[in-house]
């Protein structure tokens, strides 16, 4: 039987602070969706004809890239790509 505190895979570890496991999300900006999105169509129709692994490996990678801007997109708070910048 289990203690009291233990979990189905162990007890949880009190030594984690817990503003330590919080999620901020970084908004992207829309070159990385552009880039994931032209780097997946040319990995797709363009480096397929030279090595189909290479292919799907750069695709796999693009894709990865177009979720997180998704996420970002999704998640991540406006105000810190609209907020004011320095002038230079």
């Amino acid at each position: 039987m289990a203690k009291k505190g233990d979990h189905r895979h162990g007890p949880v570890r009190k030594d984690i602070r817990p503003e330590a496991t919080d999620r901020r999300w970084a908004p992207l900006n829309v070159g990385f969706m552009v880039t994931s999105m032209i780097g997946f169509f040319v990995s797709v129709l363009y480096v397929k004809k030279f090595s189909v692994p290479m292919a799907i490996a750069f695709a796999v990678v693009f894709a990865c890239m177009f979720l997180a801007s998704m996420v970002s997109m999704s998640r991540a708070s406006p105000d810190a790509q609209l907020g004011a910048r320095p002038i230079k």
